[in-house]
């Protein structure tokens, strides 16, 4: 007779390989804090990714337009000479 949950394991039984991952990475988060920081109360650090950058500065010489019949279309903003 089993006194506890269905999907939780039988004391004793091995864990599987993810599950000894995530239980080590877990243990080092408590010791360490999150990975994109260096202290627990330091701020979030998001570095600016160059790939997201770069597709920003594209985006930004986009124009969306709207036709007569509800299509969009992207259209390049001109540009400044």
């Amino acid at each position: 007779m089993k006194h506890h949950d269905q999907g939780s394991r039988e004391p004793g039984d091995h864990e599987s390989r993810p599950e000894s991952f995530m239980r080590a990475m877990g243990h080092l988060r408590n010791v360490y804090g999150p990975a994109n920081r260096r202290t627990a109360q330091e701020p979030e650090r998001h570095g600016h990714n160059p790939e997201d950058v770069k597709e920003e500065q594209e985006l930004a010489g986009i124009e969306v337009v709207t036709d007569s019949e509800g299509h969009r279309y992207g259209v390049r903003k001109p540009t400044e000479h």
